[in-house]
């Protein structure tokens, strides 16, 4: 019996030490990782803030290609939900949410691993000579458990491996896409007179921003023969975000007197008065 006594005693020791240790390393746990990319700051801005390209760039993609991902809300900018659920217990489930960016310089963002709770992480994007400098950070609070803060004292040799892996796929990726040569933008103020207009909200990508316009065209004009009228003007758009990637639109054309709703249809007037009108052409290599 006295040889269980001290074994007990002893393992009592050792957890007393180990939570003595635990209980004097820091809370808090930061890992940050940097790369110089040879790409401009608002594209690299762009291509992070947007959703749609994590798994280009992702350093866990790799490990588990049959994760399921889903989004919520708009896939890039503030409030761009993406979450992701594996069997693959290096992978996990859990969610990314954008909480905050300010274009072109920074994209905050919450990381919810689920039990294991909610990190904070932070793409910072600065101007260098040879482009722009990518920082990619992490912070995590460990709370009072010293076995949680022991671990966290080895977060930054864990995590930083896979955010250099991230970031060196980032630049691989971004350093290859094509680059602009030279741009051209005039801006002038004019008149316009008041005008009536049928539309049609919707959503679109790049890849489908010509299809969903077209189709809508089709739409719109459909209305237009039901209601005898004429296009007065040519077919445009309203853009209502500020993606460069995933667009809330309305097709829209321009017609001879006011209109009427008509299912998806809606009629609209633009009122009388001064204008920006700006041309912008851009030349790539």
């Amino acid at each position: 019996m006295k040889i269980f006594k001290r074994i007990i005693f002893i393992i009592a020791i050792l957890l007393l030490l180990i939570a003595g240790i635990g209980l004097l390393l820091p809370s808090q746990v930061h890992v940050e990782r940097s790369i110089d990319i040879n790409k401009d700051q608002n594209s690299l801005f762009s291509f992070v803030s947007n959703y749609d390209n994590w798994n280009q760039w992702s350093p866990w993609y790799e490990l588990d290609t049959a994760t399921l991902y889903t989004f919520e809300g708009p896939h890039s900018g503030k409030g761009a939900i993406l979450k992701w659920k594996s069997d693959n217990k290096n992978v996990g489930q859990g969610s990314m949410t954008i909480t905050d960016l300010v274009a072109p310089e920074l994209i905050k963002q919450d990381l919810n691993f689920m039990d294991e709770g909610i990190s904070k992480s932070e793409y910072r994007f600065k101007p260098a000579a040879t482009g722009t400098t990518v920082t990619w950070t992490l912070d995590m609070e460990m709370g009072f458990n010293p076995l949680f803060r022991i671990i966290g004292k080895f977060m930054d040799g864990m995590v930083g491996k896979d955010f250099e892996k991230g970031l060196l796929k980032l630049k691989t990726i971004t350093e290859a896409m094509p680059a602009e040569s030279g741009s051209e933008l005039k801006v002038e103020e004019v008149k316009i007179p008041s005008s009536h207009y049928l539309s049609v909200h919707d959503t679109a990508t790049v890849a489908t921003i010509g299809m969903t316009l077209g189709k809508n065209y089709g739409v719109i004009g459909e209305a237009m023969k039901k209601q005898n009228l004429e296009m007065a003007g040519s077919p445009f758009a309203f853009y209502f975000s500020e993606s460069s990637v995933n667009f809330d639109l309305a097709a829209a054309i321009p017609v001879n007197k006011p209109g009427k709703a008509d299912g998806n249809v809606q009629a609209g007037e633009i009122k009388a008065g001064n204008a920006l009108l700006v041309r912008f052409l851009v030349r790539m290599n």
